[in-house]
């Protein structure tokens, strides 16, 4: 294959499908991308065997082909070069791999055999995409993956609920000591009803290659074992999990005694300094949190965060809050608690507490759309 391209269009592709390369298998080949000249474009592609990432890049073909080349080497020699036009082309004999000139720069670089990458699979709908906006999709990954569990011992608690009901988009995610639940309204899909579990490793290397507006479809494979997304020049494909997710809903408190309202920087800030004592092997994470309502029309509530350490001391925090209801002594993992705290972005949160036995309930002030269920340390026995 023969071609000419911009450096900067190169670069973006080679680093979106680079999301996909595979460091760690035992199959050299997946360390390598694949490029296929099409029509006015050549096609990039990288998959792990669990995504694939194709992303089309505009080009000027002269002589059409395919072949690989190792990922890292050439997004490295590519992003050195200057700006401007690069030309690609073959090595001399039946060599795999591509020669690349940019300004002053060129290199050969070696490749494998084109027929040895794994088949990427070209999947086209069975029933009408969703259509989702980019950044609400990436709203909905940022603050519901970090709660699915990193341990593949139970592979649908590493997934995301994707749940389509009454023309509403529901993600949860839970590793059996919190839960995330985000939902989204989803025009045109009153009619639809369906679970699915993504990976939620899936979703996040998704949310580095969405492009910064605009929209993405999703659909499944006629076999319903597959998900793509698709958006301008890029397209993921991803398995599916099989399984049943638990019954999210079950969790969820349906009441609570106590209820804090509290500026989210402030707690945020507070959450941070415990945390450089509880997060050691000693403190386990763990943080008291202490609520104290105030007294009527004379002082504010005030919420406590107590961490302590054995080798390195104890820090006490305090910050001013609104509490209705009787006080309540609890403990959290401060990890747990710093993660929703970094995702969300109302000025205020409430948290909503019955004892110190049972799962505290955060959410944005104002904003419907976003829960989260925190279990006490106490819980796991």
């Amino acid at each position: 294959m023969k071609m000419t391209c911009k450096r900067q269009e190169l670069s973006r592709g080679l680093a979106m499908v680079g999301h996909a390369v595979s460091t760690r298998s035992t199959l050299p080949v997946l360390a390598n991308l694949l490029l296929t000249t099409e029509g006015d474009h050549v096609r990039l592609s990288a998959t792990n065997l669990e995504i694939a990432i194709t992303c089309r890049v505009p080009a000027k073909i002269e002589a059409e082909g395919s072949t690989t080349v190792p990922a890292k080497l050439l997004t490295d020699f590519v992003n050195a070069l200057e700006a401007g036009e690069i030309e690609l082309g073959p090595l001399p004999g039946e060599t795999p791999g591509v020669r690349v000139r940019g300004g002053t720069s060129e290199a050969n670089i070696r490749g494998m055999d084109p027929g040895e990458f794994p088949a990427i699979p070209q999947i086209e709908g069975s029933e009408k995409p969703l259509v989702l906006d980019v950044g609400e999709l990436r709203s909905m990954i940022a603050q519901t993956t970090f709660a699915a569990a990193q341990d593949d011992a139970r592979p649908v608690f590493t997934a995301v609920l994707a749940r389509t009901r009454g023309g509403k988009l529901t993600f949860a995610a839970a590793d059996t000591y919190r839960l995330a639940v985000r939902t989204t309204a989803l025009p045109g899909a009153e009619d639809r009803s369906e679970d699915l579990l993504i990976p939620a490793r899936t979703l996040n290397e998704l949310s580095k290659i969405l492009p910064s507006e605009g929209s993405v479809e999703v659909f499944t494979s006629s076999a319903r074992n597959q998900l793509v997304f698709r958006a301008p020049g890029v397209e993921m494909v991803s398995h599916l999990i099989e399984g049943q997710f638990p019954n999210y809903e079950a969790i969820i408190p349906k009441g609570f005694e106590t209820r804090v309202v509290i500026p989210t920087d402030k707690l945020r800030a507070a959450a941070r300094v415990a945390s450089l004592f509880a997060k050691s092997e000693s403190a386990s994470n763990t943080v008291k949190v202490a609520v104290t309502p105030g007294q009527e029309g004379l002082t504010p509530g005030v919420v406590t965060l107590q961490a302590t350490n054995d080798e390195l001391g104890d820090s006490t925090g305090t910050v001013d809050a609104t509490v209705d209801g009787p006080a309540v002594n609890i403990l959290f993992n401060i990890k747990y608690l710093s993660d929703v705290l970094a995702v969300i972005d109302t000025p205020e949160i409430s948290l909503e507490l019955n004892t110190s036995q049972s799962p505290g309930l955060v959410r944005p002030l104002g904003n419907d759309d976003y829960l989260y269920v925190i279990m006490p340390l106490y819980s796991r026995g």
